[in-house]
C-alpha cells in the first residue's frame, strides 16, 4: 500500500479521520468513548494541541485539530495506539484496531474552519442517529452551545469569534449556522487536492513550498498529482526561446550541449514523465537521463550559478 503524505508545520489546522479496521466498530459501548476522550484530554495536554470539533460515531471519529508544534504525526500514533491497546486488553482481542493510519486534510483554517465543525456536529443525523446535533452526547456541538457548560477539552472560542464578539450572540448565530444545513447536501471537501490540502490557491501554494523545502518523496502519490505537469514538447519550445536555439539542436545528440542537458532536466522534473519517456525524446536511454539530472542536481547544490526559469 502507497504511503501517504504527511504535511507537518507549526500552527497546522488539519481535519483528521480514522476508521475501524474492515470499517467495524471501534466504539462498543459508552464507557469506549468516554475512555477515548480521557486519552484526547491526556494527549492534548502532553503535545499542546487544539481541538477545535470533535465527533465519535461508531465505526470512525472526526478531529478538528491545530498544532502550534509541527507534530501531528506523534500525535496521532499516540492516539490511537493508547486507544487500540486499552480495547485489545478490554475486549481481550488482538491486531489492528483502525484500517491503516490516519487520514489527515491540511486545512486553511481562515477558510474552513466554522463550515468544518458544522460538518463534523451534522455527522450523527447524516448516519440517521438522530434528528438534532445537540441529541447526539458524543460530539462538541453541546460545548458551544453551552447545554453542558464549558468543555475544556475543546477551543470553541475560535470558531464562535467568526460569529460574534459577544459570547451570547455568537452562540446564538452559530446554532443557526448549524441548523440552516440539517437536511441540505454538503459537499464541504469538494476541493480537496489529492486528498490532503483543502484551501485556495494561495494556501496551495504555501503548502507545496512547504513539500518542497523537505524534498518529499515524489513516489508519494499525493505529491505527484499536485505537481502541475508540463508537456515535454512545451518546455523543448520554451528552452528554444530561452537559449536561442532550434528544436533540433537541443534534440540532437551530441557532447558538450549544456543547454540540451539543462532541456532534459527540465523535460524530467516539469512533465512528470518516466526517465524513459524523457529519454525516447531526446534520442538517449533512461540511465543517460538518470546521469544528466545527477550531474545538474549535483552543480546546483555546490554553486549558485544556475538560475532555471520555471515554465507556467
Amino acid at each position: 500500500m502507497a504511503r501517504q503524505l504527511r504535511i507537518e508545520f507549526k500552527n497546522a489546522f488539519y481535519h483528521i479521520t480514522s476508521r475501524g479496521n474492515l470499517r467495524d466498530r471501534i466504539f462498543y459501548e459508552d464507557g469506549d468513548r468516554e475512555r477515548f476522550l480521557e486519552v484526547l484530554k491526556r494527549t492534548k495536554e502532553r503535545y499542546g494541541y487544539l481541538l477545535h470539533a470533535y465527533a465519535l460515531m461508531d465505526n470512525h471519529y472526526h478531529l478538528l485539530m491545530e498544532t502550534p508544534k509541527a507534530n501531528i504525526s506523534q500525535i496521532m500514533q499516540n492516539i490511537n495506539t493508547s486507544y487500540t491497546v486499552y480495547i485489545n486488553k478490554k475486549y481481550q482481542r488482538s491486531g489492528h484496531l483502525f484500517q491503516g493510519r490516519f487520514k489527515g486534510i491540511v486545512v486553511d483554517k481562515d477558510e474552513y474552519l466554522v463550515t468544518l465543525s458544522r460538518y463534523i456536529h451534522l455527522n450523527p443525523l447524516r448516519a440517521k442517529i438522530v434528528q438534532r446535533p445537540e441529541d447526539y452526547q458524543w460530539t462538541s456541538y453541546r460545548a458551544y452551545t453551552d447545554k453542558i457548560g464549558k468543555d475544556s477539552l475543546v477551543n470553541t472560542a475560535d470558531t464562535l469569534s467568526y460569529f460574534s464578539s459577544k459570547k451570547a450572540d455568537a452562540v446564538k448565530k452559530y446554532r443557526e449556522f448549524v441548523e440552516a444545513a440539517i437536511g441540505g447536501e454538503e459537499n464541504t471537501f469538494k476541493n480537496v487536492e489529492a486528498g490532503i490540502i483543502l484551501g485556495g490557491k494561495r494556501f496551495k501554494s504555501k503548502i507545496m513550498s512547504l513539500i518542497d523545502k523537505v524534498k518529499a518523496n515524489e513516489e508519494v502519490p499525493q505529491v505527484k498529482k499536485l505537481r502541475i505537469n508540463v508537456p515535454i514538447d512545451k518546455v523543448i519550445k520554451t528552452c528554444c526561446v530561452y537559449y536561442g536555439k532550434k528544436p533540433e539542436e537541443l534534440l540532437r545528440r551530441g557532447k558538450g550541449k549544456p543547454e540540451r542537458k539543462i532541456a532534459i532536466y527540465l523535460s524530467k522534473i516539469l512533465s512528470g514523465r518516466k526517465n524513459k519517456e524523457v529519454g525516447n525524446t531526446f534520442g538517449i536511454k533512461g540511465p543517460a537521463v538518470s546521469e544528466i539530472i545527477k550531474a545538474i542536481e549535483e552543480t546546483l547544490d555546490k554553486e549558485n550559478k544556475f538560475w532555471i526559469k520555471k515554465i507556467n
